[in-house]
Protein backbone atom coordinates (compact mmCIF):
# COMPACT_ATOMS: atom_id res chain seq x y z
CA UNK A 1 0.00 0.00 0.00
CA UNK A 2 1.54 3.55 -1.00
CA UNK A 3 0.92 6.57 1.16
CA UNK A 4 1.28 9.99 -0.16
CA UNK A 5 1.53 12.68 1.66
CA UNK A 6 -0.22 16.37 0.40
CA UNK A 7 1.98 19.23 0.93
CA UNK A 8 -0.09 22.88 1.01
CA UNK A 9 1.29 26.15 -0.45
CA UNK A 10 1.39 26.80 3.68
CA UNK A 11 3.68 23.73 4.66
CA UNK A 12 5.59 24.65 1.56
CA UNK A 13 6.52 27.83 2.87
CA UNK A 14 7.09 27.20 5.97
CA UNK A 15 9.30 24.50 5.12
CA UNK A 16 11.39 27.14 3.38
CA UNK A 17 11.07 29.44 5.97
CA UNK A 18 12.51 26.80 8.97
CA UNK A 19 15.51 25.76 6.52
CA UNK A 20 16.20 29.41 6.11
CA UNK A 21 16.43 30.29 9.78
CA UNK A 22 18.28 27.43 10.58
CA UNK A 23 21.07 28.71 7.99
CA UNK A 24 19.93 26.20 5.40
CA UNK A 25 19.80 28.08 2.08
CA UNK A 26 19.58 24.74 0.44
CA UNK A 27 16.24 22.44 -0.18
CA UNK A 28 16.53 18.81 0.57
CA UNK A 29 18.08 18.02 -2.41
CA UNK A 30 21.01 20.54 -1.75
CA UNK A 31 19.85 23.07 -4.56
CA UNK A 32 20.41 26.33 -3.05
CA UNK A 33 17.15 28.64 -3.01
CA UNK A 34 17.17 31.15 -5.76
CA UNK A 35 16.51 35.13 -4.57
CA UNK A 36 13.43 35.57 -6.49
CA UNK A 37 12.02 31.84 -4.71
CA UNK A 38 12.80 33.41 -1.47
CA UNK A 39 10.88 36.79 -2.48
CA UNK A 40 8.15 34.64 -3.23
CA UNK A 41 8.25 33.29 0.39
CA UNK A 42 8.34 36.47 2.40
CA UNK A 43 5.86 37.84 -0.07
CA UNK A 44 3.61 34.99 1.21
CA UNK A 45 4.52 35.72 4.95
CA UNK A 46 3.50 39.47 4.10
CA UNK A 47 0.15 38.99 3.28
CA UNK A 48 -0.20 36.72 6.21
CA UNK A 49 1.10 39.52 8.20
CA UNK A 50 3.95 37.46 9.92
CA UNK A 51 6.33 40.15 9.92
CA UNK A 52 9.21 37.85 12.18
CA UNK A 53 9.34 35.80 9.61
CA UNK A 54 9.50 38.59 7.23
CA UNK A 55 12.42 40.45 8.96
CA UNK A 56 14.20 37.10 8.99
CA UNK A 57 13.89 36.30 5.46
CA UNK A 58 14.63 40.08 4.72
CA UNK A 59 17.64 39.72 6.67
CA UNK A 60 18.87 36.38 5.15
CA UNK A 61 18.37 37.97 1.63
CA UNK A 62 20.77 41.23 2.35
CA UNK A 63 23.40 38.81 3.58
CA UNK A 64 23.38 36.38 1.17
CA UNK A 65 22.85 38.28 -1.86
CA UNK A 66 24.85 41.14 -1.04
CA UNK A 67 27.70 40.81 -3.33
CA UNK A 68 30.10 43.24 -1.93
CA UNK A 69 30.51 41.54 1.12
CA UNK A 70 29.93 37.86 0.27
CA UNK A 71 33.21 38.80 -1.85
CA UNK A 72 35.29 39.79 0.90
CA UNK A 73 34.81 36.74 2.70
Amino acid sequence: MSYTKLRTLNSVMNEVYNRISQNKPFDKNLKPYKKSYIDEVLEYFEDREDYEKCQILSDFINSRFNHVTNFLK
